[in-house]
């Protein structure tokens, strides 16, 4: 994952200190491989569930505790120095979220009628 850039412009200051300044391609080039790692993360996760026949409330739940552990591996990945990577911190676990929603969904539905019902 590339870091962004930090170094300040000269000139540009708050009262804490230089304003840092941010990489546009190693920002976008981060959230797409987030937003990749969702989606991979949400089919196999929706694979795991059908398979493992959850139903109901507690497939819903199994998709969120994939997510916040996945949010754990990108906070320790990145040294919990989010910083250097995001802009924001939710990006880890907010970003791509409905998307990996419905693609987890499509993939546990079609693997509970795969080795349960047919």
């Amino acid at each position: 994952m590339p870091k962004r850039s930090a170094s300040a412009t000269p000139g540009e200051e708050n009262k804490d200190g230089p304003l840092p300044q941010y990489s546009e391609l190693a920002i976008r080039t981060n959230i797409g491989i987030l937003e990749y790692s969702r989606t991979c993360q949400a089919a196999a996760s929706g694979m795991a569930a059908g398979i493992l026949g959850l139903t109901g409330v507690s497939g819903f739940l199994f998709y969120v505790i994939c997510v916040l552990v996945q949010a754990a591996v990108w906070e320790l990945k990145a040294g919990l120095d989010w910083r250097t990577f995001f802009l924001d911190r939710t990006l880890s676990v907010g970003h791509s979220i409905v998307g990996g929603l419905f693609t987890y969904i499509l993939f546990w539905v079609f693997l509970y009628g795969m080795v349960h019902v047919y």
